[in-house]
């Protein structure tokens, strides 16, 4: 049995993964409107009338803003941690089934889904690790930083979808206001080009095929530039050389098989 995932796309305006099987349909997060969520996924060959469930990573709204949309059309079911379920029904009264408990696994047909949690500046955050008889995609699209736990949940995934939000130099460089600056390099901002490449370095281990490189800014980064790091980094110190491609705001990925 296998399964396969498209990033629908991801970056600052808008963030979705879908991932699926012969009997099953999920996403993690729907940042995109209902009718833009239902084109890419369309152009992926999918129906959204076929979804099952959005797993929400964080309240962030390019990561929600089209779940309400999505569930009244639709009626997936939307699964987030206790804190994003009590900050999105307070703030806009949207409910969720306060499911996801970091660590702990749960099935989504015949996937086991693990969330886990990452430093980044929302209630919660969670990254995934989706698996399917013995195979693994691992994504985490907001983080500041990496810690050993983080990074073991990565370990030799069939596939990984990382975060490279920012060229360092662009960034300091660039208009943001300095309190900005400061909050995307903290701890619980996001992950650089380079802090991304030497994880990936870390991580990859000899099942891993793709990496997917997501959430890059459209200010502070350029898609050759996240993908050279990375590619130079894993070419000089890694032993296995997987593909690497940057994620699109604008455009769905490949869609890749996990066999």
């Amino acid at each position: 049995m296998s399964f396969q995932f498209c990033v629908l796309g991801s970056g600052s305006s808008g963030n979705s993964v879908a991932f699926w099987d012969s009997e099953t349909l999920f996403l993690v997060d729907a940042g995109f409107t209902c009718k833009a969520t239902a084109n890419r996924l369309s152009q992926a060959g999918l129906d959204i009338a076929d979804l099952k469930a959005i797993l929400i990573s964080h309240e962030h709204v390019d990561h929600v803003g089209g779940a309400r949309v999505i569930q009244k059309k639709v009626s997936p079911r939307l699964l987030s941690t206790k804190p994003v379920h009590d900050w999105m029904d307070a703030r806009f009264g949207l409910t969720t089934e306060p499911a996801l408990v970091p660590g702990k696994a749960i099935s989504i047909g015949n996937f086991s889904v693990t969330p886990f949690e990452v430093c980044h500046d929302a209630s919660q955050t969670v990254g995934f690790s989706v698996e399917m008889n013995g195979s693994k995609v691992t994504m985490a699209t907001d983080l500041g930083h990496v810690s050993p736990g983080v990074a073991e949940h990565f370990a030799n995934a069939d596939a990984i979808i990382l975060e490279s939000n920012h060229d360092v130099q662009m960034l300091k460089d660039g208009p943001y206001p300095a309190f900005l600056k400061k909050r995307i390099l903290g701890k619980q901002g996001h992950l650089s080009n380079n802090q991304s490449a030497e994880m990936l370095v870390q991580v990859i281990g000899p099942r891993t095929r793709h990496v997917t490189l997501a959430h890059l800014s459209q200010e502070n980064n350029k898609p050759e530039i996240a993908q050279e790091e990375s590619e130079k980094a894993v070419r000089e110190h890694a032993a296995n050389k997987p593909s690497i491609e940057p994620a699109s705001q604008f455009d769905i990925g490949n869609i890749i098989k996990i066999r």
